[in-house]
């Protein structure tokens, strides 16, 4: 084997792994870091390429598979019988695409021998283009697949779709042309090396294609997180100032007093009972408990514990006096603090009793840093996906993002977030400089 055809097969195994990692990439999530991920890819290519070099259809047969199942088995958090099943599909595609090349190429080869046109003859072009249908056969297989996670809108694929066929017509047309260049060797390795470019850029191409897609999706989301942060910002602001109102009603309630008093004394009990309705209408509103100095932070906090009682969750908060949160914007605080409360009042109403949340804000480190940490009970099994965390919400669209936004707001406050299970609850901690 020339060093051409051995840099080619090893092409063909970095391919393999690719198909089969995107596609269960598509299905499942992660169980590794990302640091670890490549490491693991590039021990797999090095063993099949191993393999392979020992120039044994046996050993192929036996092994190849045996080590693709042991790396979809060691990246891929999954149920074993649907891992399997998956598997099962995407080695028969990988196996069926080479047995009907196989019998294409015979067929073809028998028709081609009375026009006198040359066939696939040289072993390297015939991976390649083995490899090419397997790739198309996938994103094929990943877009009609409901349960896939990356798909694009039918237009949008169609349009993709005509790079790849285009891309594989003019492989044939080369390879059946009748151009005999088996002797010149230069032109041969520019051939295969541009053969191997343009599938290179066929998949380049559609993970272009597809990260545009999941952009849009994300757009999608990040507006309709947009407008529920902006509708809350608006009604937590009418109870502000329900609010305020109020305190200026009870400061003024001598003034109501009196007004009652003189008309009970002349007798005018119409008037009285107009006075009174008037002071019900203006009492009716939400009671805000006054957990710090900071107004929105007790307005979102009052609002939760409403929500938590409703909900048969016992909400207990408490907020260190002289805690610095002027400096964070309101719609921040609310979509930080509102997600953490949302998922887990939603997480620990699931609890049959004695649910509890917990919500502690406190400074740390001489005043340097603002602590919110979140704990609550939780019953269902906890679902992630590529390190993130999946909602259960039926408001998935919304809320769906929730940690995410989170994540990235304290990131803007040179903090983080961070979220683990400690004692059967589960624990969310977003830490904010001061």
């Amino acid at each position: 084997m020339g060093w051409l055809d051995s840099l080619i097969l090893f092409f063909c195994c970095v391919i393999e792994v690719f198909l089969l990692y995107d596609y269960f990439n598509n299905f499942f999530g992660l169980k590794r870091k990302r640091k670890y991920i490549k490491i693991i890819c590039a021990g797999t290519i090095g063993i099949i390429y191993l393999v392979n070099m020992l120039q044994s259809n046996i050993l192929n047969l036996i092994l190849v598979p045996i080590i693709l199942w042991i790396f979809v088995t060691v990246l891929f958090d999954s149920k074993l019988g649907i891992r399997f099943m998956y598997f099962i599909v995407a080695y028969s595609v990988m196996i069926g695409v080479e047995f009907l090349y196989i019998i294409l190429s015979n067929t073809t080869t028998a028709l081609l021998a009375k026009t006198g046109l040359i066939p696939v003859s040289e072993y390297l072009w015939q991976l390649l283009l083995i490899k090419f249908l397997n790739y198309i056969v996938f994103i094929l297989l990943k877009q009609m697949t409901v349960k896939s996670k990356k798909r694009m809108t039918n237009k949008l694929f169609l349009i993709y779709l005509c790079v790849p066929v285009s891309t594989l017509g003019t492989m044939l047309i080369v390879f059946y042309s009748g151009i005999d260049i088996g002797k010149n060797i230069i032109l041969k390795i520019l051939m295969t090396l541009f053969f191997v470019c343009m599938v290179t850029g066929n998949m380049v191409l559609f993970y272009a294609f597809q990260r545009y897609t999941e952009n849009l999706s994300e757009n999608s989301k990040q507006k309709l997180e947009l407008l529920y942060q902006k509708a809350e910002v608006e009604r937590l602001t009418k109870i502000a100032e329900w609010n305020e109102n109020y305190n200026e009603i009870i400061h003024n309630t001598s003034h109501y007093l009196k007004v009652i008093g003189q008309l009970a004394y002349e007798g005018r009990n119409d008037e009285i009972c107009k006075v009174v309705d008037e002071l019900n209408g203006k009492l009716n509103r939400e009671e805000i408990c006054e957990y710090s100095n900071h107004k929105m932070l007790n307005i979102i906090l009052s609002e939760y514990s409403i929500k938590a009682e409703s909900a048969g969750v016992v909400f207990d908060a408490y907020v260190e006096p002289g805690c610095i949160l002027n400096h964070i914007q309101d719609v921040d605080l609310i979509t930080m603090i509102g997600n953490l409360l949302d998922n887990a009042i939603l997480a620990a109403s699931k609890k049959e009793k004695d649910a509890s949340v917990v919500v502690r804000i406190f400074m740390q480190k001489d005043g340097e840093l603002c602590v919110i940490k979140v704990v609550n009970d939780f019953v269902e099994e906890l679902k992630e996906v590529g390190g993130r965390l999946i909602s259960t919400k039926k408001e998935a669209g919304i809320h769906g993002i929730g940690l995410s936004s989170i994540s990235k707001i304290a990131e803007q406050y040179n903090g983080y977030l961070e979220y683990y299970i400690s004692d059967e609850k589960f624990n969310a901690v977003v830490v904010l400089t001061a």
